[in-house]
């Protein structure tokens, strides 16, 4: 098997995973369908949720007609970090906001909702940036809010000591 050292790393799964329904003229409805899941998982799948079940993403792709191979591979730098500005995190993390359009003035009014919900949505790049932007004492606050799913809050618990 070739470990692809030194080449690009392929598209996110989630973009992958899109382009193949796209590919087979499935609906989110007809692929979740064949997966025994819902639309809105699915969808999920797709968005950058980095938070994949393996059993389903075994299920997507044989339900895609592919194989599923995961793999490691080096990551050169960060997409955001403490220097970056509010709208740039905003950018970064709006695509876990499906049913509000996120505003910079929400960091700062409502910093429980948005970190609870990056928290337990978000990719890994988006966590990492609002851990940087808020901190971890913020982190300790917010997973022992109503809300927070038992998972979540004993990741962060392992992690944060």
């Amino acid at each position: 098997m070739d470990d692809n050292i030194g080449s690009d790393p392929p598209p996110p799964i989630g973009t992958q995973i899109r382009r193949l329904r796209k590919q087979r003229g499935l609906t989110l409805t007809e692929l979740a369908e064949r997966v025994g899941t819902s639309a809105p998982a699915v969808h999920r799948y797709e968005s950058g949720w980095d938070r994949y079940q393996l059993p389903t993403l075994k299920k997507i792709a044989t339900a895609l007609g592919v194989s599923l191979e995961m793999r490691l591979v080096e990551v050169h730098g960060s997409e955001t970090g403490p220097e970056h500005t509010e709208n740039d995190l905003v950018r970064l993390i709006s695509p876990s906001f499906w049913d509000k359009k996120l505003e910079a003035s929400d960091l700062e009014e409502y910093p429980e909702w948005v970190l609870g919900r990056v928290l337990m949505f978000g990719a890994a790049d988006q966590v990492s940036a609002v851990r940087c932007f808020f901190g971890d004492d913020a982190i300790r606050s917010v997973i022992n809010n109503r809300g927070i799913d038992a998972r979540t809050r004993n990741y962060w618990e392992l992690i944060l000591g």
